[in-house]
C-alpha cells in the first residue's frame, strides 16, 4: 500500500514529538539561547540529511531499511548492522518508557516503577491492537500532541531567560542534535519503500522530522533557560498539572515507541532466515523493552546517544558513498573495505567525542570529522583490496 505524502510527513513529525526530544533539548541550556538554537539547527541539518538519504535509498531498491544495506555491506555486514539496530531500538524503547514514567512521577506523584509498568503495558497493548497501517491514528495523535505541547510553553510566558551553568560544548550539543535523527536511520526505509514517488521519500520525511524535532529541542532548551536548568521531567514535577502532561507523555510514548518495536521486528525478519511471526516479535520486543526499562541506567542517556552516532554515522557514510556515488554492488558475504572503514570511523568518532575538544574550535565535530575520514578511507580501502585480489586472487 502506497503511503500518502501527508501521512509520511506526519509519521515522522510524530516520531519527533516525544518527551525524549524535549528532554535532550534541555542539555543545550548552558550554551544560551542563540548558540543553543544554532547547534540544534546545524545538528539537525546534518542528522536529518543522513536520515532522509536512508529513506531515499530504500525507496530506490524497494526493500526495508536494513535489507537495503546488503548491496553495499554484504550479507554479514547487513546482519551486523541489523543486530546493532535491534539493540538500539530495545534501548530506545526502554528510554522512552523510563522518561515517561519519571514524568508521571513528577506530574501526579506516581512511583517510577508503577509508571514504567503502566507505560510499558500501554505500548504492548498498542502492538496487539494496531499495526503499521493504522496511520490515521498516528496522524490524529501528532496533531493533538503538537497542540498539547504548546500548553507546556504557555506556563512559562513572561519573565526573563536566565543563565544555566554547565559544561556542554557547542560540538557536544551538535552531536546530540545529530544523534536523534540518525537513530531512526536503520528503520526509516521500512516506511519510505512504500512512498508514492522518489521525491516524496526524501522531502516529506526530511521536512516532517526536521520541523518537529527542532521544535521539540527548542522547547527543552526554552524550559531549561526559563527555569534555571530544569529538564522537562523536573518541570512537570514543579507545575503539578496532571492532565495535559500525562496526555503528552502517554500519546507520544506509545505512538513513537511502537515505531521502535515495529522496526526491531522488521530488522529481525531481515537478518534471521528462520520463519518468524511479525506479530509475535512485536509482542516479544514490547516485553523485552519493558524489562529493559527496569534495568537500563538512565543516567547514561547522553552516552547512549553518542554510542548511536559512533555506530551509524560511519556505517552509513560508507553505504551512502557506495550507493549514491560509486554505484557499485557487493555480492560477497562481507565487504572487507567497508568493514575496515566502518571500524576506523567508529574509533574516530569516539576519539573526537571524548578527547578531540581542541578540534571543535575548527567546527570539526565528531560527526563531521568521522564523515570526512570515513569517506576518504573507504575508496582507498577498496583500491587496495582490489589490488590484493588481483595479485593473490
Amino acid at each position: 500500500m502506497k503511503i500518502k505524502n501527508s501521512t509520511l510527513f506526519l509519521i515522522w513529525a510524530g516520531a519527533a514529538i516525544s518527551i525524549a526530544e524535549v528532554f535532550t533539548g534541555s542539555y543545550f541550556a548552558p550554551l544560551g539561547l542563540t548558540k543553543g538554537i544554532l547547534s540544534i539547527l546545524l545538528g539537525h541539518i546534518i542528522g536529518t540529511l543522513f536520515f532522509a538519504l536512508g529513506g531515499l535509498m530504500s525507496f530506490r531498491v524497494k526493500k526495508p531499511a536494513i535489507e537495503s544495506t546488503k548491496g553495499v555491506l554484504g550479507e554479514k555486514g547487513m546482519v551486523f548492522i541489523g543486530f546493532l539496530n535491534v539493540l538500539q531500538l530495545i534501548g530506545w524503547t526502554a528510554v522512552m518508557i523510563i522518561q515517561s514514567a519519571k514524568a508521571f512521577n513528577g506530574a501526579i506523584g506516581m512511583s517510577t516503577s508503577l509508571g514504567i509498568f503502566i507505560v510499558g503495558i500501554s505500548v504492548l497493548l498498542w502492538t496487539l491492537f494496531f499495526d503499521s497501517e493504522a496511520y490515521w491514528i498516528n496522524n490524529i495523535a501528532v496533531v493533538l500532541l503538537f497542540i498539547l505541547t504548546i500548553f507546556v510553553v504557555l506556563y512559562l510566558k513572561g519573565g526573563k531567560i536566565g543563565h544555566v551553568a554547565g559544561d556542554m560544548s557547542f560540538s557536544g550539543a551538535v552531536e546530540l542534535a545529530v544523534a536523534m535523527p540518525v537513530s531512526w536511520l536503520p528503520l526509516v526505509g521500512d516506511y519510505t519503500m512504500n512512498s508514492k514517488d522518489e521525491r516524496s521519500s526524501f522531502i516529506y520525511i526530511f521536512a516532517g522530522y526536521f520541523i518537529a524535532s527542532c521544535f521539540m529541542y527548542f522547547i527543552g532548551l526554552y524550559v531549561a533557560l526559563k527555569t534555571g536548568g530544569k529538564d522537562i521531567i523536573s518541570y512537570f514535577a514543579s507545575i503539578k498539572t496532571g492532565v495535559v502532561p500525562l496526555l503528552i507523555i502517554l500519546l507520544s510514548t506509545v505512538t513513537t515507541t511502537f515505531m521502535d518495536v515495529y522496526s526491531a521486528a522488521v530488522s529481525t525478519l531481515s537478518i534471521v532466515k528462520a520463519k518468524l511471526s511479525r506479530k509475535n516479535l512485536l509482542i516479544i520486543y514490547s516485553i523485552v523493552g519493558l524489562i529493559a526499562a527496569y534495568l537500563f541506567p538512565i543516567d547514561n542517556y547522553q552516552n547512549f546517544l553518542y554510542a548511536i552516532g559512533s555506530v551509524f554515522i560511519p556505517a552509513y557514510t560508507v553505504v551512502f558513498e557506495d550507493f549514491f556515488l560509486m554505484k557499485s554492488k557487493s555480492d560477497k558475504l562481507l565487504n572487507v573495505p567497508a568493514t575496515i572503514s566502518f571500524v576506523v570511523g567508529t574509533l574516530m568518532y569516539n576519539y573526537l567525542t571524548y578527547f578531540g575538544t581542541s578540534l571543535s574550535k575548527w567546527f570539526i565535530t565528531p560527526t563531521i570529522g568521522t564523515i570526512i575520514l570515513t569517506a576518504v578511507i573507504y575508496p582507498l580501502m577498496k583500491f587496495v583490496h582490489r589490488r590484493e585480489e588481483k595479485i593473490y586472487g
